[in-house]
């Protein structure tokens, strides 16, 4: 019997648990009790109000608390709140005689009327439902039945009304005799709902009630009060309320907040909006969950504020509206968007994993799409993450690549707040590996990165010619991606939002992918987030060109598409920002989601209109928002919400919309250094506080050091204050006074605002008095663009300055007319416009006075012919002008003449020293060009004329032992090296090792070496050190080449030469297959972007050993198909030759290795024939082929 009875008791436990707060009434003897029953003395040691018990409505359970006598008023002395009150609970349970549910076995209880006709409707409902017990679990009272529903809620309205005041809603004698209470029953016991709840005491003010039970309760009309009573029929035993015209003492003018005093007005009067006590239940537990917003009239932590102005009556003065309440809202509170949350959510998480992932996000404007990621960058900040933003704006799409560059240079700043010192000095130390001889071209693209590591940035020197580098897009790419591998990690990931896509060009987008794809950066975890307006961009947009690229790829993205919000998520924006219930504004928020459907930022525009014209205002008298909902869908508006905010606008002081014109010219946002300007003439001079205004109507807000527009729909607006004929003159007049405050300072960035206004005037608006000074800001902005590497916004810049030159420039301005051309000829080649280069090349040969002002251009055209692989012409430029510098070249060189001249320069570096070589005097003349030349004259030989290699490298010996040294001295070097290697005598070997050493310690003396770097290293590691070197040394050197050479436009070529030897020596050197054949791929992909097709087949002939080697080529491809490269091998007799002696040599191997003896001996012996095999294939074929030379 005790065991059943501890079962019961858990059972009963068990169900009272998971009862719900809405559920139970607590049972209390207030404090007034002991003031009237007990001494003070007693009073003073009972704070709190004594709890008699709990009783749960359905089911019914009963719990009693008690307080053993001896144990009251016990305190702890070594505490000071004591260890609390010793209670007993006695848990009665539920029986079906409905006289014991209303009882209970403490005597002095008394059950307030309005429950017991609760309690009674429930079991009568549980007696009708006993065929279905599940059915009625956990519901509601009288749910379905709605005569008892009406009246149930009554009776909580009357319920709520004496809990919340304290006082009976009704006259005493009503009270008691009509409700059958006893005379002292309501003076001792009070009931509250679901715990005690805050109230709020925010002022007076009186009620309203609703005399027709279908009115609004926040129609601004305001009917007369009436008073209901609650009357009990004996015969039928249930309570029934009358309307009464009787007022009652509103609960407002107790102080209570306006949410309670709704509640507790639409239960006592019946209104539909609260038919059931499920729907009175549901904002109850708003009122818990959220009271800052339902039980504080003013919108607690919202700190709503009034912008000025005052007070207003309406007509009949019966209610105090201020039409200058803002509404309450919710700052990074997101609606309806849980699905594209956890979506987005679970793709970081994936990128935190180590992998690569892109979202694209479309939607109209306003929908949300930006707020929707913003929401989510606060997680990946706390997880470790680094996030970029950038919004790309409409007014600078004419730089591209800036937009871009200047998010991952805010990259540096985050990873000096956010990393550990011991993780900086091991990004340091990376960057000081990998970004040895070229941290200058990274500090080039991210000048923050010198700030963050300022003892990696090396002093620049006198002669540094970095700045000139060519760099196009691949290159900027590539050395993106080495950073990338460096900074980014799992526990480092990088998140780039970028916003408003559709303003961004095919230059930017091909960056973003490129960082994406790269297949090398196993360690890298980035995650690109890009959102467009759906609906303003075309299929051709680079937009879905990205998506189809990554998709190809092999890398997840995913697509997003965001609609507005639903009726319901839209109607929960509202209430929360209106600080109602969400069923009292459902008629207002059905109305605004019919005209702006769902819009967000469209539908608060809406609501601020409505306030604006008093249609939605707040009642100072009710202490809550009141609309007129016939007007309301009566207006008229379009479909978008620029004719709202342009109607706003043109209502503003006209300082303001000036203010507004101003900023809307420089685009989203404006630097605070051209508000500064602007404020310093005389035209502007109250622009700050013009601007304050603007600030306060938010329309705009100070980010950092930039002014934006909080929105693009209101920059939109702002900008349509300009009418569109008088748009170009407006810009071009703020650019022209901006120019006259700020001549002669150094604007930095800021120079881009300025120029980019006046532009708008070329060429119609443009004085001739202006024209000189027009051309130069263009082209120091074009200067300023080459320095970030941005060279489509550079290309436009010098556009401009040419459409301003006058027709006799080149007589009346030479020396502005060389740079022009010049730097015009790079920008174009980098940007991929060959024949446009070579126009500009052209007419700078055609004008120029003299040999010294063309070399330049001579330099740069050879190399755009050669990396174009147009070998002849580049070898006859370079030929031609060594010629003009009085150099002289045999068409070809026999192998006597060659040895003899190897010999007699070998002579002349044997009686210098090693420290004498390396510390030669550097060349300062003329001579500079004849060893650029001759160093780019080699390249173009190794394919074109070989025999004469040894020549040019033994001529540019000669000149730097006579006149001092240079980078280019070090190419001539390396190359003697390699012709000295070719000899089959040892000490050849040994003094070749010595040159070379000598002159990648003479390479260390150039501050900026990146240029000569990658020849240098293909020279000496792959054809001098891996003779004395280990091969794993000769491979990491060579992957550096790599490295290196990618990263400056006029080097892939070099590149790719140290592509094809790091391939071979790693395969020689035993490095693992299936990484070898990764890497190689790698390589390859390179060479096919940028359609190199010289180096591709050898780098294929060793790919299709590496795969033999793994599985025979059966799930790696081992057989290659070289196709269209058969006609560009068999188009040069050196091509031709060195493509079968590598073909040979990889045979050779691959027959070795599968154990085809006779085949290897074949292709060993075919081989050693050939008269240009180098000298260590030459070893290694006699290694594998056991051939007898």
């Amino acid at each position: 019997q005790q065991q059943q009875q501890q079962q019961q008791q858990q059972q009963q436990r068990f169900i009272i648990g998971f009862c719900h707060i809405d559920n139970f009434v607590v049972h209390i003897i207030p404090r007034h009790h002991y003031a009237n029953n007990n001494n003070n003395n007693e009073e003073s040691s009972r704070p709190w109000n004594d709890v008699l018990g709990v009783t749960m409505i359905h089911p019914h359970y009963s719990a009693t608390l008690n307080e053993p006598s001896f144990l009251a008023n016990i305190v702890d002395e070594n505490t000071q709140d004591g260890l609390g009150r010793y209670l007993e609970a006695f848990i009665t349970a539920p029986t079906t005689s409905t006289s014991s549910a209303t009882t209970t076995n403490n005597s002095s209880r008394v059950v307030h009327p309005s429950i017991m006709a609760l309690m009674l409707t429930s079991s009568q409902q549980q007696q009708q439902q006993h065929h279905h017990p599940r059915k009625g679990l956990g519901t509601t009272p009288g749910v379905g039945r709605v005569n008892g529903n009406t009246d149930n809620c009554h009776m909580l309205g009357i319920l709520l009304y004496e809990l919340f005041s304290g006082l009976p809603p009704f006259p005493a004698e009503l009270a008691d005799g009509r409700l059958g209470l006893g005379g002292g029953g309501r003076g001792h016991h009070q009931m509250l709902l679901g715990g005690v709840l805050n109230n709020r005491m925010m002022g007076n003010g009186s009620m309203t009630n609703f005399s027709n039970s279908k009115a609004n309760p926040c129609d601004m009309k305001e009917p007369d009060r009436k008073r209901s009573t609650v009357r009990y029929d004996k015969k039928k035993g249930k309570s029934y309320s009358t309307l009464q015209t009787k007022p009652y003492a509103p609960l407002q003018e107790l102080g209570l907040p306006s949410s309670i005093c709704l509640l507790v007005q639409a239960l006592m009067d019946g209104h539909e909006v609260y038919s059931s006590l499920e729907a009175a239940s549901t904002d109850i537990h708003l009122l818990l969950s959220d009271p800052d917003c339902f039980l504080s009239d003013l919108g607690g932590n919202y700190s709503a504020q009034l912008c000025g102005g005052s007070n207003k009556n309406n007509s009949n003065n019966t209610t105090t509206t201020s039409n200058y309440m803002q509404l309450q809202i919710k700052a990074g509170k997101l609606y309806g968007r849980e699905n594209d949350v956890n979506l987005i959510t679970d793709a970081f998480c994936r990128v935190s994993s180590g992998k690569n992932e892109a979202i694209f996000i479309g939607g109209y404007s306003g929908v949300g799409k930006t707020f929707l990621v913003q929401s989510l960058t606060a997680r990946v900040d706390i997880s470790g993450g680094y996030v970029l933003t950038q919004k790309v704006d409409q007014m600078s799409k004419e730089k591209p690549l800036l937009d871009v560059l200047s998010a991952f240079n805010k990259l540096c700043t985050l990873i000096k707040s956010k990393t550990s010192p011991r993780e900086l000095a091991e990004i340091a130390e990376r960057l000081t590996v990998d970004f040895e001889s070229d941290f200058s071209v990274l500090a080039r693209l991210l000048p923050n990165i010198s700030v963050v590591f300022p003892h990696l940035a090396k002093p620049a020197s006198r002669k540094d010619t970095s700045v000139e580098r060519i760099m196009n897009l691949h290159n900027v790419c590539f050395t993106l991606q080495r950073f990338m591998r460096i900074v980014s990690s799992r526990l480092r990931p990088i998140m780039l939002f970028m916003d408003d896509l559709q303003w961004a060009g095919s230059t930017s987008l091909e960056l973003i992918q490129g960082l994406l794809s790269d297949t090398r950066g196993s360690t890298s975890c980035f995650f690109f987030v890009g959102s467009y307006r759906s609906n303003e961009v075309e299929t051709s947009h680079p937009i879905f060109d990205l998506m189809t690229h990554l998709e190809s790829c092999g890398i997840s993205s995913t697509k997003l598409h965001l609609c507005g919000l639903s009726r319901v998520d839209l109607n929960r924006m509202i209430s929360e920002s209106l600080c109602i219930f969400p069923r009292i504004c459902k008629p207002l928020s059905d109305s605004v989601h019919a005209k702006t459907k769902g819009n967000p930022f469209f539908a608060l525009e809406f609501l601020r209109s409505l306030l604006d014209s008093a249609v939605l205002k707040y009642s100072l008298r009710e202490r809550r928002w009141i609309w007129d909902i016939d007007k309301i869908e009566a207006e008229n508006i379009t479909d978008n919400a620029l004719h709202l905010l342009s109607s706003k606008m043109t209502n503003l002081p006209e300082n303001v919309q000036l203010v507004l014109k101003i900023l809307s010219c420089f685009g989203i946002k404006a630097d605070e250094r051209v508000v500064e300007y602007l404020s310093s003439t005389s035209q502007y001079p109250d622009f700050w506080d013009w601007l304050d205004e603007a600030i306060k109507g938010g329309f705009v807000q100070k980010v950092g050091s930039a002014i934006k527009f909080v929105h693009d729909k209101v920059w939109e607006a702002a900008y349509g204050l300009i009418p569109d004929d008088e748009k170009n003159k407006f810009h071009y007049n703020l650019g022209l006074l901006l120019f006259s405050v700020s001549r002669g300072k150094d604007l930095g960035g800021a120079i881009f605002h300025v120029i980019d206004q006046i532009n708008h005037g070329i060429p119609q608006l443009i004085q001739p008095q202006m024209t000189r000074d027009i051309i130069e800001l263009n082209f120091y902005s074009g200067s300023k663009a080459m320095d970030r590497s941005d060279y489509k916004t550079a290309q436009s810049y010098f556009s401009n300055s040419f459409l301003l030159l006058p027709e006799d420039h080149w007589s009346s301005d030479y020396e502005f007319s060389l740079q022009l051309y010049f730097l015009s000829a790079k920008v174009a080649y980098s940007c991929g416009n060959i024949e446009k280069a070579y126009i500009l090349l052209k007419k700078i040969l055609e004008e120029g006075c003299c040999l010294a002002d063309k070399l330049d251009a001579y330099h740069l055209y050879a190399t755009i012919l050669h990396a174009c692989e147009e070998s002849d012409e580049a070898y006859t430029t370079c030929h031609e002008v060594l010629s003009q510098l009085n150099e002289t070249i045999p068409d070809s060189v026999d192998m006597r003449s060659t040895m003899a001249i190897v010999k007699e320069t070998g002579d002349m570096l044997q009686k210098k020293s090693d420290t004498e070589l390396s510390e030669m005097k550097e060349m300062d003349n003329v001579l500079l060009f004849t060893l650029k030349f001759y160093t780019l004259l080699i390249c173009i030989a190794f394919w074109k004329k070989p025999t004469i290699m040894p020549f040019i490298g033994c001529r540019m010996i000669r000149i730097s032992l006579e006149h001092g040294v240079s980078l280019d001295s070090v190419v001539g070097l390396v190359m003697y090296a390699g012709v000295l290697c070719q000899q089959s005598k040892l000490p050849n070997i040994r003094e070749a090792c010595r040159i070379g050493k000598v002159a990648m310690s003479m390479l260390k003396r150039f501050v900026n070496s990146s240029d000569i770097l990658p020849r240098v290293n293909f020279c000496y590691y792959g054809f001098t050190a891996v003779h004395v070197l280990p091969l794993q040394v000769c491979s990491a050197n060579l992957r550096k080449g790599f490295e290196v050479g990618m990263s400056a436009g006029d080097s892939a070529t070099d590149a790719f030469y140290n592509s094809i030897h790091l391939i071979r020596i790693s395969l020689l050197s035993g490095e693992n297959l299936p990484g070898l054949l990764e890497e190689t791929d790698y390589h390859l992909e390179a060479m096919t972007r940028l359609r190199n097709k010289v180096s591709m087949p050898y780098l294929l002939a060793y790919r299709e050993t590496i795969a033999m080697l793994i599985d025979k080529g059966e799930s790696t491809g081992a057989k290659q198909n070289y196709g269209e490269l058969e006609e560009k091998i068999e188009s040069n007799a050196v091509y031709a030759q060195r493509h079968k002696e590598t073909l040979s040599v990889n045979r050779a191997l691959q027959s070795f290795w599968l154990g085809y003896t006779q085949r290897c001996h074949h292709y060993a012996k075919k081989s050693l024939e050939m008269q240009l095999l180098g000298r260590h294939n030459k070893l290694v074929i006699l290694f594998y082929g056991e051939c007898d030379c």
